[in-house]
């Protein structure tokens, strides 16, 4: 079904039970419109569980709700019950042990703002383009609180949730996808009592110092190609463990590498247990690097994606890097045309 804001509300004012799940290996966006959307539903008298197959991750304890995030599926919603899935532009990102008990939920909403969503619910409310999910479930809210006549959805803990994913998933304010509605946003919630302060602190300047130890190892490798337009950072099991670091402290890297100058794309390869997670980074939309991520099974935005690989390394750098020199030298062509 299409974006019909409407039957969204309605199906959250007539279930009387609320599951809310997120992407596995959350980030901020995806606590915040999850815990965020589930303060605002209780506040008006729901009965809402927020899930996620990874759990609680200590680094967005700034999040109201987060520590409370169940890991794990849920028992069996019946009908009257409502499964909500937050910033997931796929079925599979909610992860590989929830995805029975999301496909077999009676009813599901599905809130995203990525590209290529595949609207899997069976209601979706999908605004590509928009700055987060959590911006989309501020909307909602509001629009909640219109249609309801209250003024407490949008409470200091559900503002702080939602100040988070917006603030996390536009890089304070700095990315491409922050528009006015996001500053809008921005405003309200923060008079409701959320703090930006906070929030940025915990998110971006409190790091561990096993965390600037790996980012400095790994940062002292990156290697440049294509005439210095793409640059490349692997973390490895063997750095994490050399610097008793978590393969978190190494997220930010593809940021960092994507912001040297001359440089449009960042490629970021972190080792995990049994594979790779590759995060991909565009300078100013240079390149749409979802497009590149959905050549290898994943997806995101045009300045920011990511997916997995379960293969060797050799292959997988082999393979990306003609992907990502392909999409540069499209671009360029691109633009020679336009010019």
């Amino acid at each position: 079904m299409s974006n019909d804001l409407k039957l969204v509300l309605e199906a959250l004012q007539r279930s009387r039970k609320i599951v809310v799940v997120s992407h596995t290996n959350p980030d901020a966006d995806a606590y915040g419109s999850s815990c965020g959307i589930a303060e605002g539903l209780r506040a008006l008298g729901k009965e809402v569980v927020v899930h996620n197959e990874s759990g609680f991750v200590p680094r967005y304890s700034v999040i109201p709700g987060a520590s409370r995030v169940v890991k794990g599926a849920w028992p069996a919603l019946a009908d009257g019950e409502l499964l909500v899935v937050t910033d997931c532009g796929a079925l599979e990102r909610v992860g590989d042990s929830l995805i029975d008990a999301v496909t077999s939920s009676p009813l599901v909403l599905n809130i995203d703002h990525h590209n290529a969503n595949t609207r899997f619910g069976h209601l979706n409310y999908v605004i590509e383009g928009a700055s987060s999910t959590s911006e989309l479930v501020f909307d909602i809210l509001w629009e909640l609180e219109r249609r309801t006549a209250r003024n407490d959805l949008l409470s200091m803990l559900s503002g702080m949730c939602l100040l988070a994913g917006i603030i996390g998933d536009t890089g304070s304010f700095k990315y491409a996808s922050t528009h006015a509605s996001t500053f809008l946003a921005a405003h309200e919630l923060m008079k409701r009592g959320a703090r930006p302060d906070l929030v940025t602190q915990e998110l971006f300047a409190n790091q561990s110092l096993a965390a600037v130890k790996l980012q400095s190892a790994a940062m002292s490798g990156v290697e440049l190609l294509n005439e210095g337009r793409f640059a490349e950072v692997i973390v490895t099991q063997e750095m994490l463990t050399a610097h008793g670091a978590e393969l978190i402290d190494a997220d930010s890297l593809a940021e960092r590498a994507r912001d040297i100058e001359g440089v449009r794309v960042s490629a970021l390869y972190k080792q995990d247990v049994d594979m790779w997670r590759v995060s991909l980074r565009s300078r100013q939309n240079a390149v749409d690097v979802s497009a590149v991520a959905q050549m290898f099974g994943g997806g995101g935005h045009k300045p920011a994606a990511a997916f997995r690989w379960r293969k060797d390394f050799e292959t997988l750098q082999r393979e990306l890097r003609g992907a990502i020199a392909n999409a540069l030298n499209n671009s360029d062509a691109k633009r020679d045309t336009t010019n």
